[in-house]
C-alpha cells in the first residue's frame, strides 16, 4: 500500500511544476507524426528517445525495413519487479483541417484544455508516463521498478510490424506485467481500465458475373452480381444480428463469474445509447444489462463497404456484372483466427450464390486478463485512491487490438489504462481532439503511485 505521505508529495510536485509539465506536453503534441503519411516519424522518435535518455534510461530508436521507427527505453535499475507501458506515438491524419477551431499542430489551450491531435490518442498517455518517471525520481531519487518503454509509430495503420519490433527488442522490453496506455477516463469522470479485447478477422469478397456490364434489358437472363453478393451477405446473420456462418458460435464463451460482477457495475442505459446514435431500437436484447453482455461477449459479422453498379448523377439502367465488399468480424473467447477464417471460407464456398472470390487480412487473437490478477487489482486500488471514487472497469473492449502479442513475444499478461479524455468528448480521429490539463496531470499522478504499488507488490 503506497502511503499517503508519498501520495501527497506526488501531488505536491505536479502541483509545483504544473505550468512546465504542461508547457512539455504542448511542444511533444507539436511535432506531427502521421503514420498513414510518414510525416515526421523520425523527428518524434528522437524526440521521445533523448527525453528518456535525459531521465537516464538506456533508450534508443528501432527500426525495421519497411516500418516506421518505434522508441524502447529501459531504466537502469536491476532488480524489482518488470514493468513495461506500450504506447503509440503515431496519429491521425488531421484531415479536415478546415473542421478544427484551432491550428490541429498548435496545441493551443482554451479553458483548460488542450486541442491538438494526439491529444488523447496517445501522445497525453505517452506523455503522463514519461513524466510520471520524472515525479517518481524527484520524489523518491528513482523509479522504484526495472521500468521499460515501448512506444510504436504505426498502431494507426493496424500494427503491422509489432510483433517483429517485440521478438527483435524482447532482451530490453520483456515484462512481469504490460500496460498499454491509451483511450481515456468514463464520461463521469471516474478514472477507466480495460482487461481484454476482441479480436477481428477482415474480409474482402466480390461476385464477377458478365464479362462487363450489361443492359438491364436483359435481366431476365444475365445475373446479377450485385444481387448474388447481397445474398451472400445477409446468409451471413439474421436480422437480428445473430450470425449464421456454420459452427461460427460454436467456441464462442460467455463472460466468467468474475466479469459479470464487473458489468454489474458498468455505466451503461439503452435509451441513452440509442438517443446517442439516433436509433429507433438496437438490435439484440432490449434492456441495458443485456446490452452490454451482448455489445462485450457477441461475435460479429460485419459490412463495412458494398460497392457495386452505377451511383453517378445521372442514372444508368445496367446490370453490375461485379460487385465487392469489406466485411470484419469481432472474435470473442475462445475463437480463434484460424478457426473463424476456416469457417467463414467453407460457408463462402458452398454458397448456392457462387462462385465468389475472397481474400482474408492478417487478423488479431481475442485476448483477455483476470480481474483476479494481483496487478490488475492494485492497479484498481491506486485509481480508486488517485481519483477518490470507484473506477470503471470493463472485462473487454468491445473493438480489437494487438493485446494479444504480448503474451506471445514478451511472456507477460497486459491490460489497458486509459489517461486521457472521455471517448465522447475527446474527439479522436476528428476535428478539435483534446485532453484537459487536469486529465493529463491527474494520468501522471496516477501512473507515479501504480509504479510504486507494483514495487510493493511484485
Amino acid at each position: 500500500m503506497v502511503s499517503d505521505h508519498l501520495r501527497s508529495a506526488v501531488r505536491a510536485y505536479i502541483e509545483a511544476n504544473r505550468f512546465r509539465l504542461v508547457s512539455e506536453l504542448q511542444d511533444f503534441l507539436r511535432l506531427k507524426s502521421i503514420s498513414t503519411e510518414n510525416v515526421g516519424m523520425d523527428e518524434c522518435a528522437r524526440f521521445l528517445r533523448d527525453e528518456l535518455l535525459r531521465l537516464g534510461f538506456a533508450a534508443d530508436v528501432a527500426t525495421l525495413p519497411g516500418a516506421m521507427p518505434a522508441v524502447w527505453g529501459q531504466s537502469r535499475r536491476g532488480g524489482g519487479p518488470r514493468v513495461l507501458v506500450y504506447g503509440h506515438y503515431d496519429v491521425q491524419s488531421p484531415d479536415p483541417v478546415e473542421l478544427w477551431d484551432y491550428p490541429p499542430f498548435a496545441a493551443e489551450i482554451r479553458d483548460g484544455v488542450i486541442y491538438a491531435r494526439g491529444a488523447t490518442d496517445d501522445k497525453g498517455n505517452i506523455w503522463a508516463n514519461v513524466k510520471a518517471v520524472e515525479v517518481l525520481q524527484a520524489v523518491l531519487g528513482e523509479v522504484p521498478v526495472s521500468l521499460r518503454f515501448l512506444f510504436e509509430g504505426e498502431e494507426e495503420i493496424g500494427s503491422p510490424h509489432l510483433g517483429l519490433f517485440m521478438r527483435a527488442l524482447a532482451d530490453r522490453i520483456s515484462a512481469d506485467i504490460a500496460i498499454v496506455c491509451d483511450r481515456g477516463i468514463h464520461e463521469s469522470g471516474r478514472p477507466q481500465l480495460y482487461l481484454g479485447n476482441k479480436g477481428i478477422v477482415s474480409l474482402e469478397v466480390s461476385a464477377k458475373r458478365a464479362k462487363r456490364d450489361v443492359h438491364s434489358g436483359h435481366a431476365p437472363l444475365i445475373p446479377n452480381a450485385a444481387y448474388d453478393l447481397m445474398k451472400l451477405l445477409t446468409s451471413m446473420r439474421e436480422p437480428d444480428g445473430t450470425v449464421t456462418i456454420d459452427g461460427y458460435l460454436e467456441n464462442v464463451k460467455g463472460p466468467s463469474f468474475e466479469e459479470r460482477q464487473l458489468l454489474d457495475t458498468i455505466p451503461f442505459d439503452r435509451e441513452t445509447f440509442n438517443r446517442d446514435y439516433g436509433l429507433a431500437s438496437n438490435l439484440g436484447p432490449q434492456d441495458s444489462r443485456g446490452m452490454l453482455e451482448r455489445l462485450l461477449y457477441y461475435p460479429t459479422a460485419n459490412i463495412s463497404g458494398f460497392k457495386a453498379g452505377w451511383m453517378g448523377e445521372r442514372g444508368r439502367t445496367i446490370i453490375p456484372h461485379e460487385a465487392r465488399a469489406r466485411m470484419d468480424f469481432r472474435l470473442v473467447h475462445a475463437q480463434t483466427v484460424d478457426e473463424v477464417k476456416a469457417k467463414i471460407a467453407r460457408f463462402i464456398e458452398k454458397s448456392p450464390y457462387g462462385p465468389f472470390d475472397f481474400a482474408f487480412g492478417d487478423g488479431n487473437e481475442e485476448y483477455k486478463v483476470s480481474p483476479g490478477l494481483p496487478a490488475v487489482k492494485a492497479a484498481i486500488e491506486n485509481a480508486r485512491a488517485v481519483y477518490g471514487t470507484e473506477p470503471v472497469v470493463w472485462p473487454l473492449l468491445d473493438g480489437s487490438g494487438p493485446l494479444y502479442l504480448f503474451p506471445k513475444h514478451l511472456g507477460c499478461p497486459v491490460f489497458m489504462i486509459g489517461l486521457g479524455a472521455p471517448f465522447s468528448t475527446a474527439n479522436t480521429h476528428a476535428p478539435n481532439e483534446n485532453i484537459s490539463v487536469d486529465q493529463y496531470l491527474k494520468g501522471i499522478e496516477q501512473m507515479a503511485g501504480l509504479l510504486a504499488t507494483y514495487a510493493e507488490l511484485m
